[in-house]
């Protein structure tokens, strides 16, 4: 059997055939689109979703140029049997605004010359109704919307009356975010149009706007566009309030990223397992799960969604070293704590510290429907906005567990691993903490030894700068260091989660379970305490507190199996382990 590739990265469609990489068919969305009542609609997803693909697959499939390529393109797939009226009829535009970067003074200058390479692009494809190139210079244009103007009219008046435009937007909110979280008047300049503002993203829409119809001097028949969040789209909708969102539609779930049955066919296409030593599919698909499985983005859906670009990602990685990667995200996923804190303090005071609570916690978090996200007016997000924008950019997801229940409120809970490993990145950075490197637990996994442990944590939280007498250290705080301590100093010998379920609604402050045999396990119930509170009846009280935890998570269901487990209370004053007891 001939192996399909691991493709990473944007691959144009015409390649996955060429160049035999593996691919999840999501072409029969295309009559799904057709069906649906909008001529305009907006499809939301989190970063390295699978959205510029789907892009790359309307434009080959409606655009007038690729008609000879249908078959290259398309044999194999859904809509290569179930092909519509409307396959090559359209005059494609697309542009791909993930190129304008979010230096502010560069803006229009980067837009501008998105359009133009949007345009050139249209014109080498279509000369007879594109600009002449002596037009496609972006120092011809002092604002995207002239530019416009002029292609449109020049395109009325060269394929009238049957000339019909199929717009493709992609990403056209990526640099708008990036402003959004580090200068927020340039953002309310971009997105207003006020006489106080410049409103170059809202004019640009409006445009659009004004030639989207089906009359003859409205030539754009239908405009698609993707977007990371409501963010950007909530703030310019006087400017193109056409545009329907889709995102949370039913019918369009799994329309970016893979279902349960897509990566299983991907993993037949691409692993020999032959060459794994025993590693089998099983075992693959239950990390997967865990890691990049979880998204449910409809109220109506009932399946939950992979990332699709971390479970490549992963899947490359493990047929290339032979073994299932310890990584849980690459550097390329779009999951970064920097940009999760940036929009967390856009929030009203107290609902981050809420918020990134709850999802340490592992609890579900009640709120309302998704809502509008428009801080041209607000100056903050409120907590049910703030749980809206991080559902778009996929840090949470719908909770199916309790989506059922009776009461008004929408559940949501944090949909993986590798979120919650951004979360508690995140929540570290926030509180000055960072995770070790080179840490030598000496003997931890081989006899038990705690105290190589206790001596890094009480480093680590001495060295934490500007404490203030540890006015902001707390319990989590303590909680992240030994994690980050642990997970960096096990040597492959400890598997470490945090806040681990324990089978009965309950969750242990630190599990480190022995991935060798006959090796030792940790259970660990943590409790802080500052200085000022750190009496000797104080510290008593709360390590019987610990014990009596631990002797009931050492009988719930998902530890009383675990041989050689260790469990330990431990009660830090600042930064020492003032009282330190294995249960016996």
């Amino acid at each position: 059997m001939k192996f399909k590739r691991i493709g990473l990265g944007n691959i144009a469609l015409a390649n996955f055939s060429r160049q035999n990489f593996v691919f999840a068919d999501k072409t029969r969305y295309i009559g799904t689109l057709e069906d649906f009542e909008s001529q305009t609609p907006v499809f939301l997803r989190p970063r390295r979703f699978g959205k510029t693909l789907f892009t790359d697959i309307l434009f080959s499939y409606y655009d007038k140029s690729q008609a000879a390529q249908f078959d290259d393109n398309f044999k194999g797939t859904w809509i290569y049997d179930h092909r519509t009226e409307l396959a090559n009829s359209y005059y494609c535009l697309r542009f791909d605004f993930s190129f304008v970067g979010s230096q502010v003074s560069e803006i229009l200058n980067d837009f501008i010359d998105t359009l133009v390479a949007g345009l050139t692009d249209f014109t080498d494809r279509y000369p007879d109704a594109g600009l002449p190139y002596e037009a496609l210079n972006s120092e011809l244009y002092t604002s995207p919307v002239r530019l416009m103007l002029k292609f449109i009219n020049n395109f009325k008046r060269r394929t009238r009356p049957q000339g019909r435009l199929y717009f493709i937007i992609d990403e056209y909110d990526h640099f708008i975010n990036e402003v959004l979280t580090s200068d927020r008047e340039a953002f309310r300049d971009l997105t207003s149009n006020d006489a106080n503002h410049s409103g170059l993203v809202k004019n640009f829409y409006t445009c659009i706007k004004g030639f989207v119809g089906d009359s003859s001097d409205k030539p754009i028949a239908k405009v698609f566009m993707t977007g990371v969040s409501a963010i950007s789209l909530d703030s310019m909708t006087s400017g193109f309030n056409i545009g329907t969102n889709i995102s949370a539609d039913a019918e369009f779930n799994a329309m970016a990223g893979f279902t349960h049955d897509e990566l299983s066919k991907i993993i037949d296409e691409t692993v020999d397992f032959s060459r794994l030593g025993g590693i089998t599919k099983a075992q693959i698909m239950d990390v997967m799960e865990q890691r990049y499985d979880g998204y449910l983005f409809s109220k109506q859906a009932t399946e939950k969604i992979f990332c699709p670009n971390m479970c490549l990602t992963f899947l490359h990685s493990l047929i290339k070293e032979r073994e299932i990667p310890k990584a849980l995200t690459d550097s390329s996923s779009g999951m970064d704590a920097g940009k999760l804190g940036g929009m967390l303090d856009l929030a009203e005071p107290g609902v981050a510290d809420e918020l990134t609570g709850a999802i340490f916690r592992r609890e579900g978090i009640a709120s309302g429907e998704l809502k509008d996200l428009n801080l041209n007016k607000a100056k903050n997000f409120s907590r049910e906005q703030t749980v809206s924008m991080l559902t778009y950019l996929g840090f949470l997801t719908r909770d199916p567990k309790k989506t059922g229940d009776a009461s008004l409120d929408v559940w949501y809970c944090c949909p993986n691993e590798a979120c919650y490993q951004t979360f508690l990145d995140c929540v570290a950075e926030r509180s000055g903490l960072e995770r070790p490197y080179n840490v030598d637990l000496g003997g931890l996994a081989e006899n038990g030894d705690i105290t190589p442990l206790l001596n890094e944590v009480s480093r680590q939280i001495k060295s934490i700068p500007s404490r203030g007498g540890f006015s902001g250290f707390n319990e989590r705080s303590l909680q992240l260091i030994f994690y980050f301590t642990l997970e960096n100093g096990g040597a492959g010998k400890l598997e470490t989660k945090l806040e681990c379920d324990d089978g009965e609604r309950g969750a242990t402050d630190i599990f480190a379970r022995s991935l060798k045999d006959g090796g030792r396990s940790l259970l660990l119930e943590l409790k802080y305490l500052p200085k000022a509170k750190g009496t000797d009846a104080a510290v008593a009280s709360k390590l019987d507190e610990a014990k009596a935890q631990l002797e009931r998570y050492r009988k719930a269901p998902n530890f009383r199996d675990v041989h050689n487990l260790d469990c330990w209370a431990l009660v830090f004053v600042n930064a020492e382990p003032k009282a330190v007891e294995k249960l016996p």
